[in-house]
């Protein structure tokens, strides 16, 4: 009775709102333009929303019913839109999501002159204004904010407005930050004062008081030597350093880069003489997948498989005839289009290694390091990769979220996006939700921030030196 309640208020939303225009960020919508967006971001999750079963918990059409007063009490734009991202982040996944319009972000968020990141499960200051580098030394560990420690900031105040698909993402972006996303541990509203109690480095205990006014200064930023490096370095599509005459390390920084390919190609000459390669896919936030197939056909002499795709099906007459699936046989093989369950799959794509030629190859035992922002397709990478036997991977846990996001707008110009597409290895193992765990894990430090010192990069390194001893360094062809 009450889904069927449920199903009757949300025709009749969409039936008398459908038509109204969608309000501008700068004029707080009316209650029903609020209802009409949350009604029709659950309806689209309702059909095309490809994890539910990783959420067994959440009683979807509950939880709208409960957001109904939750989005009508909101006293503007702003806090319709932070209820709408609370409602989304249920879902736990990191390709749905609600993104609020920026110009509403600016008005209502900022940040002080400070950055963090996560390591060994603490915020890290790992950048300040350069004005700040005797006050607030790069080290120092966050231990509160506002008088409350810093874990219970995150679990109240942060958490819950963040979608992602698995908590160790969660947990680094909760810490970090995101301007555009409106959420993080030192958030808050612009040209306020936010409290912090450090731990520096030598262990002594000092509270800093700094005004969130991030967006309206331009920062001279004092970072670590290895911090600053990363940064430059990961703004190139591609970057090569040969560390000795055997082992060549390559960063692959994204697949969105058209030129990636021709570039990664003009490489090989000069990289063939080597007897062991070290992918850096860790700052790669993905891209286009038929890049990671061109560039994967120069590394293998064996076609590789990629990822199986399924993805949720819909037919009204199906459904209603699934509805008699238990008074008659004939219906039973439409009762799963009547219960929301039935889905159609695309099979793997097959990377044909005969596509180039052998003399054209580098295949060599090849590292390939990894971590929390590989993601996407730089994800696809590494199932295909999975394949064979000369790639070991190194490193952290990937990011554990991608598929094809359906992208609706709502009231008030913000949008969102809705994860369609089931990817799993090809034989059904699920990476979404877990992320792709390393062959040879190498957990994040605090010297990752605050040295040059690249333990990841040592131990892929050491590896291939071991490699090299044992076996011959030349893959089999």
């Amino acid at each position: 009775m009450n889904k069927v309640k449920m199903l009757l208020l949300t025709i009749f939303l969409i039936s008398n709102f459908f038509g109204l225009s969608h309000a501008s960020s700068g004029n707080n919508l009316t209650s029903e333009e609020k209802i009409y967006g949350l009604s029709l971001f659950w309806k689209e999750v309702s059909y095309n929303f490809a994890y539910f079963d990783q959420v067994e918990d959440l009683d979807w059409d509950a939880t709208y019913l409960s957001y109904i007063p939750k989005v009508k009490a909101t006293k503007n734009n702003f806090e319709y839109y932070r209820v709408m991202s609370k409602f989304a982040a249920k879902l736990n996944d990191g390709m749905t999501y609600i993104k609020i319009p920026e110009s509403l972000v600016n008005q209502y968020v900022d940040f002080p002159r400070v950055k963090l990141a996560e390591a060994e499960g603490m915020a890290i200051v790992i950048a300040v204004e350069d004005k700040y580098k005797q006050q607030i030394p790069l080290g120092s560990i966050v231990l509160e904010v506002d008088g409350l420690k810093t874990l219970d900031v995150l679990k109240t105040d942060v958490f819950p407005y963040i979608s992602s698909s698995t908590d160790h993402i969660r947990l680094d972006w909760a810490i970090k930050g995101n301007k555009s996303h409106g959420y993080g541990l030192l958030a808050g509203k612009p040209g306020s004062i936010v409290d912090i109690k450090l731990q520096l480095p030598d262990a002594s205990i000092k509270n800093v008081q700094l005004k969130r006014d991030l967006a309206a200064n331009k920062i001279t930023w004092h970072s670590s030597e290895g911090v600053a490096r990363k940064e430059i370095e990961n703004k190139e599509a591609i970057s090569v350093r040969f560390l000795d005459k055997d082992v060549v390390y390559i960063a692959l920084n994204n697949f969105n880069d058209i030129e990636l390919v021709d570039k990664f190609k003009k490489l090989i000459p000069k990289m063939q003489s080597a007897k062991g390669l070290i992918l850096d896919l860790r700052f790669n936030r993905g891209g286009n997948t038929m890049i990671v197939e061109d560039i994967l056909k120069y590394l293998t002499f064996h076609d590789l498989t990629g990822a199986k795709s399924k993805m949720r099906i819909h037919n009204a007459t199906f459904k209603a005839w699934g509805k008699f699936a238990q008074n008659y046989t004939w219906a039973k093989k439409y009762e799963s289009y009547f219960l929301d369950q039935a889905w159609t799959e695309l099979d793997p794509d097959i990377i044909s290694s005969d596509d180039v030629n052998k003399l054209d190859k580098i295949v060599v035992p090849t590292a390939i390091l990894i971590g929390r922002n590989t993601s996407s397709s730089a994800e696809n990478f590494l199932i295909y990769a999975s394949g064979a036997e000369h790639f070991t991977t190194i490193g952290e846990p990937t990011f554990g979220s991608t598929g094809q996001p359906l992208i609706i707008d709502l009231p008030g110009n913000g949008t969102a996006k809705i994860c369609t597409k089931r990817d799993t290895y090809a034989d059904g193992r699920d990476f979404v939700g877990f992320g792709i765990e390393p062959d040879i894990n190498v957990e994040r430090k605090m010297s990752y921030y605050l040295t040059k010192k690249d333990l990841v990069l040592n131990v892929a390194i050491q590896y291939l030196k071991d490699k090299s001893g044992k076996t011959s360094l030349i893959a089999s062809k």
